[in-house]
């Protein structure tokens, strides 16, 4: 007889999913079909009542709390039975004797040894952070096993945690390795003495034994494998500091464990491996680390095939594993290359199971939003902006008091890289994440979980899609990506109709009548996110503005946006990638967050008579672009008080200095204003007069492109309490010579970019910018030198020089000089003046970046490249 209903807890969690998406259905289905009846002409269409359609499911929800409350009963007393089954990644990667790897382990292992023998003489701790199969346990256990770690320590404990713990068998362990001293095992009578005392102990009595035991002793404690910070907290107490040099080395994929175990140290984070170390890794696998006996013909493939192993030690493995069964002939080896995805999920106690560990550890609701990367296309580049979109759409962010739905984002995906389950691809100067993606080991495991619980299907060819369509149809799978171009057929046939994200990557094929497209979008009646890229509808798909639910749309037409669109009231995104006049009806989106066309030329303001059914403003939108100036007026700011970013275009012919400087004004009224983009498309007046205009005191980021603004403008600029971010691009600024008083101080301003200008001369000093830390020129080419007093910004931590002068390069070298020859030998300096693809105008201009790192106050990006 069973003792539990559920095998599991993940089991007992799905079933708990199931439920509330089935009620969540059933209520939004109800929804559509209310929102058709008021649309339709005929009145007094029957209504089947809500209450009705839930009654089954809610007896369906009592029968599976009746359920659960009996698994927890039953299992209260009970350790888990990943417990039980010994189930732990440390147990998983052992099996694959990752502790033999050395290779690429060589600079972690003197590292983290620096730390071991050195200064200071407290307790401290070093925490070594990574994803899983990265190398963390193996780095442990040769720091470990080193010969001069043996001697300097009087004490060696090694103790795993993994996920599931019990705290005794914990304390236990840390008793047996201490008890491996030479004096007291060689003793067998208080050997079976100690061992009856611990028996009798309680838990406290036991930390008591092993804070005693080792009181003025020099140990070394290696916790592998932690999760929490809980059990931190009540394993550290045990360990005493008595100031002679113990240290505790924990790994973990949590970066906020290492922290709360010692937030002033700086956890030592594990690299992917580069490709020549890939390679040798394997090579030493497969054919042995003392015999170079790899064949020519299988050398090359061989190192393709290290490559799409993406650097994880974990999965080279698991490869090399495979490639030494099989014969050693390219065809073998060819096939393997194209094969590395399938051949690392074969092992999946091995290779996935290791990092489905991480994702079994994540709570609820970042379990969702990790599960989602998966819609994207391999290798794909992940704009977070975006992604922190799709999470808010689909309702996987709570909402948390004085924060926004995007800060809440941020925390999440942060969240996720400190567990090293995303992977950092670009971050601005001050650490802001700008791109991200997944090691392809980790989309895989995505893909499989996703499936398993039916939370996303994705096809990658014609030929999957059609097995989907035979075999697998009939589950409701709620999130659908296709990363091929499929025709609207396939899209119907391989979809449920209760979809809610549906993301067309490489869009649809062409209808077999263009004239009368097939309405396949009419079915989703449940759909919140809707993305169709790379294809574009020629009249405006009418069947779109059925879709209610919609709170993501993202898709291109021939057609101007239609007044209709405005029937989709809960949509909150809505990215369109070609040139639109706006309908007035646009006003009526209350809940509209983000609005972004290629080129938006008209937007109509609703007249003082028009009604919406409340006031005609949109309170909630917060990102607009790309308006074109002509729409701006003080009237329609008024009517969006919270927009935070704006990017506004001019045409030739709008590009007035006076239409200029009367929208600049017109932008005042926008309290919230955080990022402001503006170019226009020609210079009109080769001396443009200077104006005065007021800025939002809210504006953090600034870019003027192609707006001809003169020097003595910057006046306006310069007062701005907030602006940490200056771009002055193609023009931006007018004129030879730009000289800043000291009264005209930018007190916030970080980074400069100065990007192709007529500037010739530039007065200024450290008083006018006392917090800047990076200045970039680009294509400067008549500027003749930098100001000498931008050597004195002690918050300066770069300089970077593209296609300028070399007088100005000359300048660069003087600033260095003199800091060195001021003791400030923290400035360093790097040239690089490799041949640039951009013609050079003149003899006297050349392509050279320099590098100015205060190596204090700065910040090092994962990516050595940022942007901003």
């Amino acid at each position: 007889m069973r003792r539990q209903v559920f095998g599991n807890s993940e089991e007992l969690e799905r079933v708990i999913r199931i439920a509330v998406n089935d009620v969540e259905n059933v209520i939004e289905l109800k929804m559509h079909e209310y929102n058709l009846l008021k649309h339709c002409s005929r009145v007094g269409l029957p209504r089947q009542p809500l209450c009705d359609d839930l009654l089954p499911l809610v007896e369906k929800i009592d029968f599976v709390k009746r359920k659960m409350m009996r698994f927890v009963t039953l299992n209260e007393d009970l350790p888990s039975r990943d417990y039980l089954l010994g189930h732990s990644s440390s147990r998983r990667v052992a099996s694959l004797n990752l502790e033999n790897v050395v290779v690429g382990l060589e600079d972690d292992l003197l590292k983290v040894m620096r730390r071991l023998t050195g200064p200071p003489s407290s307790r401290e701790i070093v925490s070594i952070l990574g994803m899983g199969g990265i190398g963390k346990t193996t780095l442990a256990k040769k720091v470990y096993h080193h010969p001069e770690v043996r001697n300097r320590f009087d004490v060696h404990i090694w103790i795993t945690i993994s996920q599931e713990y019990q705290t005794r068998d914990l304390l236990l362990g840390i008793l047996a390795c201490i008890f491996q001293l030479k004096n007291e095992v060689q003793n067998e009578t208080y050997r079976l003495a100690v061992g009856d005392e611990i028996k009798e102990s309680s838990d406290d009595q036991l930390m008591d034994m092993i804070h005693k035991k080792l009181k003025y002793r020099r140990y070394l404690v290696i916790m592998d494998d932690i999760w929490s910070k809980g059990i931190w907290d009540l394993m550290t107490r045990i360990f005493p500091d008595d100031n002679n040099g113990s240290r505790i080395i924990l790994t973990s994929r949590h970066k906020e464990v290492a922290e709360h175990a010692d937030p002033d140290s700086n956890p030592h984070e594990m690299s992917l491996l580069n490709s020549d170390n890939s390679w040798k890794l394997l090579h030493d696998k497969v054919f042995g680390s003392q015999h170079d006996v790899c064949p020519c013909e299988l050398e090359k493939i061989g190192k393709q095939v290290a490559q799409k192993c993406q650097g994880l030690p974990l999965a080279l493995l698991v490869v090399a594993g495979h490639l030494s069964k099989i014969s050693r002939t390219r065809e073998c080896w060819d096939d393997v290359a194209k094969t590395i995805s399938k051949i690392v999920s074969s092992e999946p106690d091995k290779c996935l199971g290791v990092l489905a560990m991480s994702y079994s550890y994540l709570p609820h609701h970042l379990k969702a939003c990790f599960l989602s990367i998966g819609v994207f296309p391999e290798d794909f580049v992940i704009a977070t902006e975006r992604l922190i979109q799709l999470w808010v759409a689909e309702g996987f962010l709570r909402h948390e008091r004085l924060k926004s739905m995007e800060q809440v984002g941020k925390e999440c995906l942060e969240d996720l890289i400190s567990r090293n389950l995303i992977l950092v691809r670009k971050r601005r100067f001050n650490g802001e994440l700008i791109t991200c993606g997944v090691h392809d080991l980790v989309r895989d495991l995505i893909l499989r979980q996703g499936e398993k619980e039916k939370f996303l299907k994705v096809t990658r060819t014609h030929d999957v899609i059609t097995r989907f369509i035979d075999t697998a149809s009939k589950p409701h799978v709620h999130r659908y990506s296709s990363h091929s171009r499929i025709s609207q057929g396939d899209c119907w046939n391989s979809t449920s109709s209760l979809t809610r994200t549906l993301y067309l990557f490489n869009g649809l094929k062409h209808a077999l009548r263009p004239s009368k497209q097939i309405p396949f979008l009419a079915r989703f009646k449940l759909l919140r996110v809707l993305a169709i890229l790379h294809y574009t509808f020629q009249d405006f798909p009418l069947e779109i503005t059925k879709l209610v639910h919609l709170r993501y749309l993202e898709f291109n037409c021939h057609d101007d946006l239609q007044c209709s669109v405005s029937e989709l009231y809960n949509l909150q995104n809505l990215i369109f990638r070609r040139h639109s006049d706006l309908p007035v009806e646009i006003w009526k989106m209350k809940l509209l967050r983000h609005l972004e066309v290629k080129k938006i030329s008209s937007f109509p303001v609703p007249s003082s008579t028009y009604t919406t059914g409340s006031s005609s403003k949109l309170q909630n939108l917060e990102v607009l672009s790309d308006l074109s100036i002509s729409c701006c007026s003080n009237e329609m700011f008024t009517r969006t008080p919270n927009l935070k970013r704006l990017k506004l275009h001019g045409a030739w012919e709008e590009c007035r200095r006076d239409t200029i400087s009367q929208t600049l004004n017109s932008l005042y009224c926008l309290t919230e204003l955080e990022i402001l983009k503006i170019k226009c498309s020609r210079k009109l007046y080769p001396h443009p007069l200077p104006s005065k205009y007021v800025l939002p005191n809210s504006l953090m980021r600034l870019t003027l492109r192609c707006t001809y603004l003169p020097w003595e403008d910057m006046a306006n600029i310069v007062t701005l309490p907030n602006l940490q971010v200056l771009k002055i691009k193609d023009n931006g600024f007018d004129g030879d010579a730009w000289r800043l008083s000291d009264e005209e101080i930018f007190n916030q301003l970080k980074f400069l970019l100065i990007d192709r200008t007529n500037l010739k001369r530039w007065k200024a000093g450290s008083v006018n910018f006392p917090k800047l830390q990076h200045l970039v020129l680009k294509r400067c080419i008549y500027l003749e030198e930098i100001p000498k007093d931008i050597g004195e910004i002690y918050t300066l931590e770069s300089i970077e020089l593209l296609n300028c002068r070399t007088s100005a390069a000359k300048s660069v070298k003087e600033i260095q000089e003199e800091q060195e020859s001021m003791g400030n030998d923290c400035l360093s300096v790097r040239i690089h003046d490799k041949p640039c693809k951009i013609q050079t105008i003149s003899n006297d201009c050349l392509l050279i970046s320099f590098c100015f790192v205060r190596k204090q106050n700065s910040y090092n990006p994962p990516n050595p490249s940022f942007v901003t």
